[in-house]
């Protein structure tokens, strides 16, 4: 199979794992939030929102170093020692945590303490191990033991909720057993992980090269978090709850580009790595980024224009965020292609150099969307935020010049000049008949471009 085809298989299975892990839970929300007081929910939101904040602390951000160390190395020895590596220092941290999480009950009464100190250790485990699946075994698996994860998520839930009446209790046990489950389910058979573990082959090198290419990831992603969260404190300390709700309501039906982004971002680290050293690279990763970049702005012209072409698509208590949904999605696509060039750091292995790009972003963009929060209301907010982006993108583009050239071509110009004049339309003039011919002249030549070119092929 040669690398595009190879690429757009890939693709098309992360995002089936990637959409049916998502479409799972989102059916168990609604099943929960009508047997469940408003009090129950929120008791297990903010644990969880902390085991989620905590997860890259903890994991020191090891995913990421299992893929890319495992993904083009076939040394049954070299990968026998940086899986056993990354356990043992998973292990040393996850001690460390534990033995400070102890003395928290003293000072601070925690409900549900156990049950967090597990979840955040079972995820801490599920992630990296599905790192390693899709190193060891093949991205088909990973995107089964998604699939397979969000199912026994599922069942666990209401069984323990409904038979067991554990109450919120059974969001904690249903998370942590579907995990568990979902590894043995995988790993059972073939043992590809299980029987690469070994004490002996931990080596103080093996320790040093996991953690210098993780850790830059780790504080870079803290980074990343003030650039992406700032704006939504900042729009609750002007606004108050309300427009706060306008504005998740406006990132809900972004999250569909923002899926279909990170399908391809995985699809594309195995692809790009495994081709790095080919011959052509430079105009290989050209040809895809500049194709990339009018996918994804065509996309936004279907997402934006068909929920205004078809509003009751959003729900009338949200038909404020119709108005946000293209400067959000235009701002999606900018993080998208800048997630885009971060890979060319994994390739080289140079990941401090991802801290000059966010630490930069992160020092400005608070102050930024505060100022034009204060003034522009949440429009203000998204405008930071998509400058915010744009910045990354700018100066991972420059940064990466001297590792790999990207060059820019008329797909590149075309889709800046689409997005333009999409927001032309989309703010100055708003008649229904021409988000209708927008969108579906948009949509014809998607499909054009998909199944009739084969210049696109």
């Amino acid at each position: 199979m040669n690398r595009n085809k190879q690429l757009a298989t890939d693709f098309l299975i992360y995002g089936i794992g990637n959409v049916g892990n998502k479409f799972l839970l989102f059916l168990l929300f609604p099943v929960l939030m009508f047997f469940m007081e408003r009090e129950e929910l929120g008791s297990y939101d903010i644990p969880f929102e902390a085991i989620l904040f905590l997860l890259p602390v903890v994991t020191l951000m090891m995913r990421e170093s299992t893929f890319r160390l495992l993904i083009d190395s076939s040394d049954p020895s070299y990968r026998r020692a940086i899986l056993s590596a990354t356990l043992f220092i998973e292990g040393i941290v996850f001690i460390i945590v534990l033995a400070v999480a102890i003395l928290l009950p003293f000072f601070f009464t925690i409900r549900y303490f156990p049950l967090i100190i597990l979840s955040i250790y079972v995820y801490s485990l599920y992630e990296i191990y599905l790192q390693a699946v899709r190193s060891v075994y093949s991205s088909k698996e990973f995107a089964f033991i998604n699939i397979v994860n969000s199912t026994l998520t599922i069942l666990l839930v209401l069984l323990f909720y409904f038979v067991l009446k554990q109450g919120v209790e059974s969001l904690f046990t249903g998370n942590i057993l579907s995990r568990l489950l979902s590894i043995i389910i995988i790993e059972w058979p073939r043992r590809k992980i299980v029987n690469n573990l070994s004490i002996r082959a931990v080596k103080k090198e093996h320790i040093k090269e996991i953690l210098s290419y993780s850790l830059p990831i780790l504080v870079a992603s803290i980074a990343f978090g003030i650039i992406a969260s700032s704006g939504k404190f900042i729009v609750n300390y002007f606004y108050g709850n309300s427009l706060s709700g306008v504005l998740a309501g406006a990132q809900k039906y972004m999250t569909i580009l923002l899926v279909i982004g990170t399908s391809f971002y995985q699809a594309w680290q195995v692809t790009a790595i495994k081709n790095y050293q080919a011959s052509d690279r430079e105009i290989y990763v050209s040809d895809v980024f500049n194709k990339y970049t009018l996918a994804l702005s065509l996309l936004v012209l279907c997402i934006a224009f068909g929920l205004r072409s078809f509003p009751f698509l959003i729900s009338p208590e949200f038909q404020q965020s119709i108005d946000l949904i293209y400067l959000y999605c235009v701002s999606t696509v900018f993080l998208c292609l800048a997630m885009f060039l971060e890979i060319i750091y994994q390739y080289t292995k140079q990941t401090s150099k991802l801290l000059y790009s966010t630490f930069s972003c992160a020092c400005f963009t608070p102050v930024l969307t505060f100022i034009l929060t204060k003034y522009f209301g949440v429009t203000g907010n998204l405008i930071a935020l998509t400058i915010a982006y744009a910045y990354l993108l700018i100066f991972r583009y420059f940064q990466t010049k001297p590792i790999l050239r990207v060059g820019l071509k008329k797909e590149f110009f075309f889709s800046l000049f689409i997005l333009t004049a999409g927001g032309f339309f989309f703010y100055f003039l708003q008649y229904r008949a021409i988000d209708y011919i927008i969108f579906f002249s948009t949509a014809l030549f998607s499909i054009y471009i998909l199944f009739g070119s084969r210049k696109y092929k």
